[in-house]
């Protein structure tokens, strides 16, 4: 919980300083407060600078610094790691003064020497440095660089993180001021000094009232819906949020549209949700114009917020109240995921620590915590993501698609209780409230529909395979009913179970014998293909798949036949062949039961298959 109350602490830093930023429209102040809330922010960092890149003369020139005596200095683009970060626009996190010392080699001569009369400690003393770009519609404005001294803790993803996040304001706050101070150029010759200052009193006043009342709800715990609901009675207009899957995830208003309408008709807007922009088009399906202003802490695209428009025009107060409400989601979407992240770690702990031991004390906190009588029995649901090779370490995408499988299986069952591990779901399932398999097929058939209807099924083939467990009666047996169910998902027979639901029980012999030991089965499969495997012949791969389609076609002659496309003659001489190598009368019906069980083995543990015929086809 610390690291939740850590998170939360830094976000409320990361709003005050927010609202710091956009307070004024004067860049020094800007850059000042910056800095001062990137150090507040960033604890470790000793010394920083701020560089904003100055078109005119084409160089980076220092307007802000902490740490220097004095410090004003240019430096061409690419040089030293200033000049890198501007050039490459991307992020440079040095974590030893030998990285640091590598990439300042390119710096000039004369700014080197004044590097060095004018920081406060000596160069070899640095230890670690983030270098982060001011990045405004893929244009590199300037560079912030922050260092710090042996004797700290070295700067970490965690800070690099924060100052990525922090940047997007500055930047923002920046862009703005340039702005205004080009607007008060061009309104210099229309309007009096005083008709400026009364309409900048006017929207810092208004952007200090929603900024007031975005942190109160914040601090009460409010939560998007409520949110939304505060901006739409502001603009008078209805007011959406859909998340980065285009899923509506709140929705308040008149509801000019419906929020089945919308839902139905959000690929239409897909053409006009810019990522790094805001857009305003009017949309024929919704027979509306529609704002879509995207929501991008730290540059990652968390989803849009959407405004319902009267017509295509909006008011510039009107835009810093859907600024500021984008700032606010974006901050709650990213305190929602630190919540879920603990609490599926917390899940997952108490749930392994139940499996592991079954004891009295495990019972006892996982049902206090989850409301969950484990007196009762259970089953599991074991259900198993699967995606495009390349998106299944997409946490994002994992993480929505559990969200929605939670909420099916609460729908379809009441009582339920779902975590996630890794690409699976464990559904807990109370069999005293009797779902039966009719209700179990039906929730598989609502999973099936819904990732058919996936907006981006076409590009994560998402589907998923779903195993039943027996009946948990005593939980000491938890962990051998799971692994059990998950071996399941293993077996040669049902090997592509994508889009499937089987029942353990169904299972009969593959349950006596994933019960059994398996060096005893593994014994018993070597001794009836010894002979076999140490057979020298060319042709050994070819009798073992003969014996194998034939055993496993109850030994149709004709169908074996048919199946390996070969001549009778050819199949004849291969099953004579194999009596005589195995010394088993394939008429016997325990010999034949033999071979029917070892093949049986095999489907369970295949890589028994390369032991005792290693060219196996």
């Amino acid at each position: 919980m610390q690291n939740s109350e850590r998170r939360i602490l830094e976000l409320q830093n990361i709003l005050e300083a927010t609202r710091l930023l956009n307070a004024s429209k004067d860049i020094d102040f800007i850059l000042k407060e910056l800095m001062n809330a990137t150090l507040k922010l960033i604890s470790r960092a000793d010394i920083g600078i701020i560089f904003l890149y100055d078109k005119d003369s084409g160089m980076l020139k220092s307007k802000c610094s902490f740490g220097f005596n004095d410090m004003s200095i240019s430096l061409k683009p690419g040089e030293s790691i200033t000049g890198i970060t501007f050039v490459r626009k991307e992020t440079l996190h040095l974590k030893s003064n030998q990285e640091m010392m590598e990439l300042m080699a390119f710096m000039e001569p004369g700014n080197r020497k004044m590097l060095d009369e004018k920081i406060i400690k000596p160069m070899k003393d640095l230890q670690s440095s983030i270098s982060c770009p001011l990045i405004h519609e893929d244009e590199c404005v300037g560079v912030f660089v922050l260092d710090n001294y042996t004797g700290k803790d070295p700067l970490t993803e965690d800070d690099v993180y924060l100052a990525e996040l922090i940047s997007v304001q500055a930047t923002i706050a920046i862009k703005n001021a340039e702005i205004y101070e080009n607007e008060i150029r061009n309104q210099r010759a229309l309007k009096s000094y005083s008709e400026m200052l009364e309409i900048e009193k006017n929207r810092y006043q208004y952007s200090t009232y929603l900024h007031n009342r975005f942190t109160e709800m914040i601090l009460k715990k409010s939560t998007i819906d409520d949110i939304v609901r505060e901006v739409s009675m502001l603009l008078q207009s209805d007011v959406f949020v859909i998340d980065s899957f285009y899923s509506v995830i709140s929705y308040w208003g008149d509801f000019s549209v419906s929020r089945d309408a919308l839902t139905f008709q959000k690929s239409n807007l897909l053409d006009h949700m810019l990522e790094n922009d805001e857009s305003i088009h009017f949309s024929q399906a919704l027979n509306n114009w529609v704002l879509l202003y995207p929501i991008t802490p730290a540059n990652e695209l968390m989803g849009w917020v959407g405004v319902i428009l009267k017509s295509g025009d909006i008011n510039e107060l009107d835009k810093i109240a859907i600024e500021k409400c984008t700032n606010v989601v974006a901050l709650d979407m990213i305190k929602h995921n630190e919540m879920f992240n603990l609490e599926q770690s917390i899940k997952g702990d108490l749930f392994d620590n139940l499996m592991n031991s079954g004891s009295l004390e495990s019972i006892e906190a996982f049902s206090k915590r989850y409301k969950v009588d484990l007196e009762r029995p259970h089953r599991l649901l074991l259900i198993r993501l699967e995606l495009s090779t390349i998106q299944v370490s997409n946490y994002k995408l994992i993480k929505h698609l559990y969200e929605e499988v939670n909420a099916l299986a609460l729908q379809r069952f009441k009582n339920s209780l779902s975590l996630l591990k890794g690409n699976m779901i464990i559904v807990l399932l109370d069999d005293t409230k009797n779902p039966t398999r009719k209700d179990i097929m039906e929730f598989h058939m609502d999973l099936v529909n819904y990732f058919m209807d996936f907006e981006f099924s076409h590009i994560y083939s998402p589907a998923i395979s779903m195993v039943v467990s027996e009946r948990i009666d005593d939980w000491k047996q938890l962990r051998t009913t799971y692994d059990y169910s998950f071996r399941l998902f293993e077996l040669a027979p049902i090997g592509t179970l994508r889009g499937k639901c089987v029942f353990y029980e169904d299972f009969e012999v593959k349950r006596f014998l994933l019960k059994a030991d398996r060096r005893e089965l593994e014994e018993f499969v070597i001794k009836i293909f010894h002979p076999l495997s140490e057979y020298p012949g060319s042709s050994r791969a070819e009798l073992y798949q003969t014996l194998k389609v034939y055993i496993k076609s109850c030994g149709n002659w004709s169908g074996t036949r048919d199946t390996l496309h070969i001549h009778g003659n050819t199949l004849t001489y291969r099953l004579s062949r194999v009596k005589e190598i195995l010394s088993l009368d394939l008429d016997d019906y325990e010999k034949r039961l033999r071979l029917q069980l070892a093949f049986e083995i095999i489907s369970i543990y295949p890589e028994l298959e390369k032991k005792i015929c290693p060219d196996s086809l």
